[in-house]
């Protein structure tokens, strides 16, 4: 896990280091994709020769809590972006989706209820809410009129620490709430996975709007659940 955490964090500083212009003061807006050319040089901002460089935003104003932001970055921009941090990426799109994940085997002598039981009651005793649980395998066979691998999604979430988050940035919406996945693979294994993100990989952004200490705070105290409540399932502790 700790390994993963540190090739995560290293390919995301790669990506700044990369593709993040310097952010020193307000400015106009320039959403141009700048093609990177024998002379682009190196430092905070240079792409490999052939690569595009990312339009640098400006500084974020005052916003009001819960407040969208504007799209003021194109999809070509993101697109160009990406193509050039592929270049430098020999991973294959199931080895990359699989650094984002972190996951655990449950013990071989529990029961696909029994890990989900334990992690309820991690849950319960970490004050992290179970606000959904998805059964998509029973759909499956329900269309197909065949036994489907065991496959849940269950929900779990510090929902004030959540309302914190979605204050400072909506979008965030999109990841919450925290789910772990638990699924029956083609051994008759159960596995446990959660998406891997944790705030400490950004301390080293140069951007100046930095989350306050307390949501800081606040969001690695959820991810440390997750992980805890993971053990737990995997090991059947109640």
């Amino acid at each position: 896990m700790h390994c993963m955490t540190r090739m995560i964090a290293a390919a995301a500083s790669a990506i700044v280091l990369l593709v993040q212009p310097a952010l020193a003061e307000e400015k106009e807006y320039d959403n141009s994709v700048t093609y990177a050319g024998p002379d682009a040089g190196v430092g905070p901002g240079w792409v490999p020769e052939g690569g595009w460089t990312m339009p640098a935003p400006p500084l974020d104003p005052d916003r009001a809590a819960n407040q969208i932001t504007p799209d003021v970055i194109t999809a070509e921009a993101k697109m160009k972006m990406m193509q050039s941090t592929m270049m430098g990426n020999p991973m294959s799109l199931r080895q990359m989706i699989n650094m984002m994940v972190a996951k655990k085997k449950a013990d071989s002598s529990l029961s696909f209820d029994e890990v989900i039981e334990s992690m309820d009651l991690r849950a319960n005793f970490l004050n992290m809410k179970k606000v959904g649980h998805n059964t998509p395998h029973k759909v499956i066979e329900a269309i197909t009129g065949e036994t489907s691998p065991r496959l849940e999604m269950v929900s779990y979430c510090d929902v004030m620490t959540m309302r914190d988050i979605l204050d400072y940035v909506p979008e965030f919406g999109a990841f919450v709430p925290c789910r772990i996945t638990v699924l029956e693979d083609n051994n008759g294994d159960i596995w446990l996975m959660t998406l891997d993100w944790d705030v400490r990989w950004l301390d080293t952004s140069p951007n100046p709007n930095k989350i306050s200490p307390e949501l800081r705070e606040g969001a690695i105290k959820i991810r440390e659940a997750l992980e805890e409540i993971m053990e737990a399932g995997a090991n059947g502790d109640l």
